[in-house]
């Protein structure tokens, strides 16, 4: 694609390792989905996904519908979802489940964490998340908790982004009681409190959830 004259609208891009693994995944067959737009749209429906993008900025999915237009590039099976990513993700929850799921949106905290929690929940077992841009501290958070989570399986990584395999299926919620391998420093309050209050907190905190 070619920059327009709107110089706040750029062409957002990862390397093309990147690319290559999401050819890998997308096709035909596969439904898909990513927060943020880009020369990744463009790629998403050429291999024919049934893909949606959620953007922010409807001038982005023009311009991408335009450039696809002048290049023979079918977008029958391409779907923009307008608006940000924590409005918009929780009203697609009911949908199908996904094959792959890219994070290269907002990147501001605690957003890649909502489009995790949001998105990778539609993932299916053995599906693909991506992360871009990891080198950025809520995205680096992000793969550091990834790291450790049981339920995703480290895939590929690079300098600026990182792949994860989901172990599990169905929805990510969880109480941190249920998250033993997540342990980063607590809040000084929590860190105060005697192993043994910390112990009867754990015990008695489950028979109190519905």
């Amino acid at each position: 694609m070619q920059a327009g004259d709107d110089p706040e609208i750029g062409i957002w891009s990862t390397d093309r390792d990147c690319y290559l693994l999401l050819a890998e995944h997308a096709g035909p067959d596969t439904h898909t989905l990513e927060t943020g737009s880009g020369v990744s749209t463009v790629l998403f429906a050429a291999l024919g996904a049934r893909h949606t993008c959620v953007t922010p900025a409807q001038a982005e999915a023009d311009r991408i519908l335009g450039y696809c237009a002048e290049k023979g590039i079918d977008t029958s099976s391409l779907t923009f979802e307008i608006g940000c990513s924590d409005d918009v993700l929780p009203r697609l929850s009911g949908g199908p489940s996904l094959d792959l799921v890219l994070i290269d949106g907002n990147h501001g905290y605690p957003t890649p964490m909502l489009d995790w929690y949001y998105a990778g929940s539609r993932l299916r077992r053995d599906g693909i998340l991506v992360l871009d841009d990891i080198v950025l501290p809520a995205v680096a958070h992000m793969c550091a908790f990834l790291d450790r989570d049981p339920r995703f399986a480290a895939d590929r990584r690079t300098e600026k982004w990182a792949a994860y395999r989901r172990v599990t299926d169905g929805d990510l919620r969880q109480d941190w009681f249920e998250q033993p391998f997540y342990t980063a420093p607590a809040p000084s309050g929590l860190a105060a409190v005697p192993g043994r209050a910390l112990r009867k907190i754990r015990r008695t905190l489950p028979a109190r959830r519905p």
